[in-house]
């Protein structure tokens, strides 16, 4: 049975990079944006529900779907020889009757992303096409999706809560992941991935860490998403591949707007050490 690695994190939180990083130290190759990524693909997919549980998932309703999230990765788990890496942006839960999202008999490893959510707010107002104000609300709305719709159409519901609550699910989960910062993945990125290669069961030398990371500067994946596009969900017409850069919120947020973020969330981002 191959089992999971879950690449988990808020949305807007370097999940993206982080694969795209993994996906290049695993194929020794850089990424290719004039073909669909293969890697860790996203959980939760209508279609790997219609293939491996024989369903007709359009005929559920969300809650059904909810469920068979569960055995759908049980299943899939099964038939599968050989580890499986999988990305989320689901808080860590349980389905609608108590049965665990993210089965631990099936976990190998979770690895979890967060970024300060501050910078998060702006970069989620230039994916979603929200103002600035109300990607600030959203980061703060209890029980927030990303609904099945438009270009998300083949995921199910991404059940997100605010970020508060979404990092505080996984940093309870079962097992424990490995905590990743955005900040210190800009900082130290060989560091950082060499640490979730191990954690992970990838064996890969200090030169192959060191090629993936060349392989993935992001001024060189923008230059690729010119060059070819790159999709992922963000507002038509914007760059997936915007800045990048830690602590750009500085720039962009006014003084209310980070004095908010900081009394939706700060609890926790105290915990982080953002504040």
């Amino acid at each position: 049975m191959g089992g999971f690695y879950w690449i988990a994190s808020y949305p807007k939180s370097g999940n993206t990079w982080m694969r795209l990083m993994l996906a290049s130290l695993i194929d020794g190759a850089p990424p290719d944006f004039s073909k669909a990524i293969g890697f860790a693909g996203a959980v939760g997919s209508v279609t790997d529900m219609d293939l491996y549980l024989d369903v007709e998932s359009s005929d559920l309703t969300p809650v059904e779907q909810a469920e068979l999230r569960h055995d759908l990765a049980l299943v899939t788990a099964a038939a599968a020889a050989k580890p499986q890496f999988r990305k989320v942006h689901d808080r860590w839960g349980h389905t609608p009757t108590g049965r665990p999202l993210f089965p631990p008999k099936v976990t190998l490893g979770s690895v979890y992303l967060v970024r300060d959510p501050r910078d998060v707010a702006v970069s989620w107002a230039h994916h979603s096409g929200l103002s600035l104000d109300a990607s600030i609300a959203f980061l703060g709305q209890s029980g927030a999706v990303v609904a099945k719709s438009g270009r998300w159409k083949d995921q199910f519901e991404q059940r997100l809560d605010s970020w508060s609550c979404h990092v505080a699910s996984w940093l309870e989960a079962d097992p424990t992941p490995l905590l990743v910062a955005y900040e210190r993945l800009s900082a130290d990125p060989a560091g950082v991935l060499a640490n979730v290669a191990a954690h992970c069961g990838i064996a890969a030398s200090d030169a192959a860490v060191a090629g993936a990371v060349a392989a993935t500067q992001f001024d060189r994946l923008r230059r690729e998403e010119e060059t070819h596009g790159f999709d992922l969900g963000q507002r038509r017409g914007r760059a997936f591949f915007r800045r990048g850069r830690a602590g750009g919120w500085r720039d962009t947020l006014s003084a209310a707007q980070a004095d908010r973020i900081v009394q939706d969330h700060g609890p926790m981002m105290a915990r982080l050490g953002y504040i």
